[in-house]
């Protein structure tokens, strides 16, 4: 994955696809920034990978904080559902060799091993946008997401070419 926004931090980054380069977002002219708890963790997007809105797909990675613009290798847990203003806006959770989580596989031992961490991630998806803009849907498990991050490439390569 590539890290937009490093864990702990609240300024909205993301790469800007005719460039490449990360360039830190404006809305109405102001860099945005979220008026919400900083990001529970390390924000960004898998390469090479295309989400029905035509953006790579976004990614959660639990761990210490990464530096803006780093490539970090990471270990696919689930992924979470959501709608966002009615478009799906799902986000994949994952996890680094490194993390104090190494020993979880996937997303239902990470529910049961440790019961508030992905509702605590799940809230802040909810709560970061305007209330009620953010909606859950639900979980996928870690075979699902994996078959919806290779879906994603295989649309990236049919796009490319």
């Amino acid at each position: 994955m590539v890290v937009e926004i490093p864990t702990g931090t609240r300024q909205k980054w993301e790469v800007n696809h005719k460039s490449g380069q990360i360039e830190w977002e404006f809305k109405d002219g102001k860099p945005r920034e979220v008026k919400f708890l900083a990001y529970p963790g390390n924000y960004g997007f898998l390469p090479q990978t295309l989400s029905g809105d035509n953006d790579p797909l976004d990614i959660i990675v639990l761990s210490e904080a990464f530096n803006r613009g780093d490539i970090i290798e990471v270990k696919v847990l689930g992924m979470l559902k959501l709608s966002d203003g009615g478009e799906s806006d799902n986000k994949v959770i994952a996890i680094t060799e490194g993390s104090g989580f190494k020993k979880i596989d996937s997303l239902s031992e990470m529910l049961v091993k440790e019961p508030n961490v992905i509702p605590i991630i799940r809230q802040w998806f909810e709560g970061y946008k305007t209330p009620g803009k953010m909606v859950f849907l639900g979980y996928e498990d870690k075979k699902q997401t994996i078959e919806y991050i290779e879906k994603a490439h295989k649309r990236w390569k049919l796009e490319k070419n």
